[in-house]
């Protein structure tokens, strides 16, 4: 999902809607592999009393420490990609001031006619 995101420049109601497709294809994985809908997940620990039991603590903090590593890893992967995008933006502006010094100097280098593509004839016209 992020590799989509951040490979194309999408809108903001197509990135939602992204979003939602892959929150739906999780929660069918987890019922798929649970039995339970992740939805009921929550309220049901809450009806048992067993959101404060420290098994269940451990397990929630684990998976906050994992989550919180792979935002961390995407924050530096995506700092890296906009780094090498300002990169290729930069290489690609001074290839082009370049090109544009290149044929500056070719024009002055040229006489009047010679811009003009005019033979020895035609500019003696003039």
């Amino acid at each position: 999902m992020y590799e989509i995101v951040r490979s194309q420049k999408l809108q903001p109601p197509m990135i939602n809607a992204i979003i939602k497709v892959e929150k739906l294809k999780a929660d069918d994985v987890f019922f798929n592999q649970t039995g339970f809908e992740e939805e009921d997940v929550e309220p049901s620990m809450k009806e048992l009393g067993i959101e404060n039991d420290d098994e269940i603590k451990a397990i929630i903090d684990e998976y906050t420490k994992k989550s919180a590593e792979f935002l961390d890893a995407k924050k530096d992967e995506t700092a890296k990609m906009i780094q090498l995008a300002k990169e290729i933006q930069e290489a690609a502006r001074k290839q082009k001031e370049e090109a544009g010094q290149q044929a500056l100097a070719t024009a002055k280098a040229q006489t009047p006619s010679e811009l003009l593509g005019m033979d020895e004839n035609s500019a003696a016209l003039f």
